[in-house]
């Protein structure tokens, strides 16, 4: 099911000129994380790492809390140097149809004992005194997939925060909110939103990606390759061996409409040559006109794609779907492509309703 919003869904980086709307929470999504905040709080730091990467979003204006999310690939923690065993050993498991063995169990209050010791060492610089409190380790998920820690600290400043292992993704997952001493109801209001509505892995088999007012949803097979993350274009870029999807979106759609008809910003944007690609007309999921380029790819973008295939020839694109479409609603212009294997045509299509305009 592609992601639900309503209407008054968090759109950070609103650039002027955008249509107005009331607004009652942020939602963020990356890397196979995904959670929502009170409204108006902002992405101001990430990593493009997928195994070992953090988050951190800050309150608006001039605030003084944040919600900071680490995560490590649990599987990869417990790799000793590989031996011939290590490499035969999934092979024979796939002939013999045994299941892999379960990953031995973190140890992590050690994990959160060590992260809490820096902590303290923060504090000790500034000369305040540091205190900590860990609640007992607990079972909680739907189907008890979560193995995890509650805990606070004070010190400088103070935080309320969780460490966890999900049995489902194998991560090991630290999110918190901190702030200032000042903070402490606020801090426990919003860490109460951040764990309630905190999802650690892919949903259905697709990846929440979500920030600066792009909310999307990409197969969970594809990794991101590139970002570009400005006030007035965005655009995230996946791979799944050489097959590619782009999504891009422009802010002051009108103004830049002035400029260039719908095609003509589409033929500018375009990956490929769509010279010789069918052309048509849809109404998309969110009841806007786009203009949709595909087809097979000529011979000369082939080369082209061959060029940027990073080495990798695995599922070799040969077919070429773009869309691009204007939202009133919001005043952006947005714009999906992808290069695809014969295997996956149809994904463009099952792209474009996952990405939410308004």
């Amino acid at each position: 099911m592609p992601v639900q919003t309503t209407k008054n869904e968090k759109r950070p980086a609103r650039e002027e000129g955008a249509a107005s709307e009331t607004v009652e929470r942020t939602v963020v999504g990356w890397q196979g994380i995904r959670f929502t905040l009170p409204p108006d709080w902002n992405v101001t730091s990430f990593s493009m790492d997928r195994d070992s990467g953090y988050l951190k979003v800050d309150s608006p204006g001039s605030g003084t809390m944040s919600a900071q999310v680490r995560w490590s690939n649990a599987a990869k923690q417990e790799q000793t140097a590989p031996t011939l065993y290590y490499f035969l050993a999934p092979y024979f498991r796939r002939l013999l149809r045994r299941p892999a063995p379960a990953l031995p169990k973190s140890d992590l209050k050690g994990n959160l004992e060590r992260i809490l010791k820096e902590t303290g060492k923060q504090a000790k610089k500034s000369k305040a005194p540091f205190e900590s409190s860990l609640k007992p380790e607990k079972v909680e998920g739907e189907n008890g997939e979560r193995t995890a820690i509650n805990f606070t600290w004070s010190g400088g400043g103070r935080g309320q925060g969780k460490i966890w292992q999900c049995a489902v993704c194998n991560r090991i997952v630290v999110a918190q909110v901190v702030g200032l001493p000042k903070d402490l109801n606020a801090i426990g209001v919003i860490a109460s939103q951040l764990f309630a509505s905190m999802h650690d892995h892919a949903m259905e088999g697709y990846d929440l990606w979500a920030l600066y007012d792009l909310v999307a949803e990409v197969p969970e097979t594809f990794r991101l390759e590139a970002q570009k993350l400005l006030s007035g274009h965005l655009s995230l870029t996946f791979g799944r061996g050489a097959e590619k999807i782009v999504i891009q979106r422009w802010g002051l759609a009108n103004m830049a409409l002035k400029k260039f008809t719908l095609e003509e910003w589409f033929r500018k944007e375009a990956m490929v040559n769509v010279k010789r690609l069918a052309r048509r007309e849809i109404e998309t999921a969110h009841g806007h006109r786009a203009l949709v380029f595909e087809g097979a790819l000529p011979l000369t973008s082939r080369i082209g794609v061959l060029r940027d295939a990073r080495n990798s020839l695995r599922r070799f694109p040969t077919r070429y779907a773009g869309g691009i479409w204007e939202c009133p609603e919001t005043n952006k212009l947005f714009l999906i492509q992808a290069l695809t294997n014969r295997r996956s045509e149809g994904l463009w299509a099952e792209v474009e309703p996952r990405c939410v305009c308004h």
